[in-house]
């Protein structure tokens, strides 16, 4: 950004009650006047000649800040500031929390996440250090004055800002670093190909430069974080086996590298996110695009258009998957329960009537380190009485998620409500449709994701309504 007359700047982020706003600002903008910015009733003022955000990917070496204050408590609800509501300190707070706590923690080998503050860090990837990262898409995705307005923050900077002084950027051709082979860990940061509104994505795979500037670190031994932003479904398969974890964020927008280093440090909040799809497994490493075509749904129906029949009626995502008994890298729902420091136990499933609703509920419990937040997800399986083709009928339909804090020792409880919706299919024979009440015995099953919920007997149980 340029600076504005004077040399300041206008600092959105953090504001009071926080200590030491302008050295710690995460979110800052040059092109304000003094006037301006204090006339916005959401931003601080900062004198002086402040650098602006260090180049990338080459940037120049600076003293490590000091530890930004932990955060005020959000309120309830963040007062409204009508124009201004996309800087407003409470705001991007706010969003900074969603990003840390929908992010994904697919893979956490040797307990690496969350990071300890002491570890010396470099980073790998174009995205590392950009001043623009890219954490938003096109069409309906971007928005100019969110996004544009306000500086997006890269995970350099959001790292930083926690206080980690030992923090490296890329400084090679390929976007590598030369001080990786003596940092306690590397975290590489990646993005696909840009999504945009009115095209489809070529490929659900990293470019091959990222995937070699993995595989470099990887397979040499190094202990490799890969912090993805993903616009939707991704292969992982061609790279994930040697890599320590891999955290997914979805374009997170303004907050990206803020929300993110949250999550990496477990600081105020927990990645606690699960994957809204299935991350497909390629049929083959090496992963052609024929490959990956024969792996992934309807990728065999894209070259002939077939796909836009929607001849797979119900069989979507997920249920597609599971009818086709194949394997994938990660399933629906599929996301790490407190880093993986622990696994949760479904147990003393039951289904009660309370009217015409069916309640299941589900005690979790788990014996780990660590208390975390669990999403467990019911799975609901409809009588074999539907009519219709049995070829597109899915075996299993999510019914219902929520999200539950889970502490060591300490079993917690989690409710669905199913009401006559919930249990009725649309029936679209001649002359009917119209939705009906499914008659026979329904199979309910809580647990932590779409492939995992359904193999435990013991987290399911039977019921017939009314």
């Amino acid at each position: 950004a340029t600076r504005g007359t004077g040399g300041g700047f206008c600092c959105w982020w953090p504001q009071p009650p926080a200590q030491n706003i302008c050295a710690s600002c995460v979110s800052k903008d040059f092109n304000f006047q003094q006037a301006s910015c204090n006339a916005a009733d959401s931003g601080t003022w900062c004198g002086g000649d402040d650098p602006a955000p260090n180049p990338s990917p080459n940037p120049s070496p600076s003293p490590a800040p000091s530890p930004t204050p932990s955060p005020a408590p959000l309120p309830e609800r963040c007062p409204d500031r009508g124009n201004n509501n996309y800087k407003s300190s409470c705001k991007l707070q706010l969003a900074g929390r969603i990003v840390t706590e929908s992010t994904v923690v697919l893979k956490n080998e040797g307990e690496v996440l969350p990071l300890s503050k002491h570890s010396s860090v470099a980073l790998i990837g174009s995205q590392a250090c950009a001043s623009d990262p890219l954490a938003i898409a096109g069409g309906s995705g971007w928005n100019g004055m969110a996004c544009q307005d306000v500086h997006k923050v890269n995970l350099k900077d959001g790292i930083s800002k926690l206080g980690v002084g030992e923090v490296s950027c890329p400084d090679q051709s390929d976007h590598g670093n030369s001080k990786a082979g003596n940092a306690d860990v590397i975290v590489a940061v990646v993005v696909p190909a840009k999504a945009s509104e009115g095209s489809d994505r070529s490929t659900l795979q990293l470019s091959s430069e990222d995937t070699q500037l993995i595989r470099k670190y990887s397979q040499a031994g190094h202990k490799v974080i890969v912090a993805m932003n993903a616009p939707g479904p991704m292969i992982t398969s061609t790279w994930d086996a040697n890599v320590a974890a891999i955290a997914i964020s979805w374009l997170p927008g303004q907050q990206d590298g803020r929300g993110i280093a949250l999550a990496l440090y477990g600081e105020d909040y927990e990645a606690s996110g699960r994957l809204p799809f299935t991350f497909p497994k390629c049929s083959t490493e090496q992963c052609t695009q024929a490959d990956e075509l024969a792996s992934v749904h309807l990728g065999d129906k894209i070259a002939s258009g077939q796909y836009l029949k929607f001849e797979e009626k119900a069989l979507i995502g997920y249920r597609w998957y599971h009818a086709q008994g194949l394997q994938v890298s990660y399933p629906f729902g599929f996301g790490l329960f407190a880093y993986g420091s622990a696994t949760v136990a479904y147990t003393s499933v039951a289904a009660t009537f309370k009217g015409d609703d069916v309640e299941i509920t589900a005690t979790l419990s788990h014996s780990g380190p660590r208390a975390g937040r669990d999403v467990p997800q019911l799975y609901l399986k409809f009588p074999a009485s539907i009519p219709g083709d049995a070829a597109s009928k899915p075996e299993w339909v999510l019914k219902g998620f929520t999200k539950v804090l889970v502490e060591p020792g300490k079993p917690a409880t989690a409710g669905f409500s199913l009401s006559v919706r919930d249990v009725s299919y649309w029936d679209d024979g001649p002359g009917q449709s119209k939705w009906v009440c499914a008659q026979g015995t329904f199979k309910a099953c809580v647990g932590a994701n779409a492939r995992d919920a359904i193999l435990d007997e013991a987290a399911c149980t039977t019921f017939a309504p009314l």
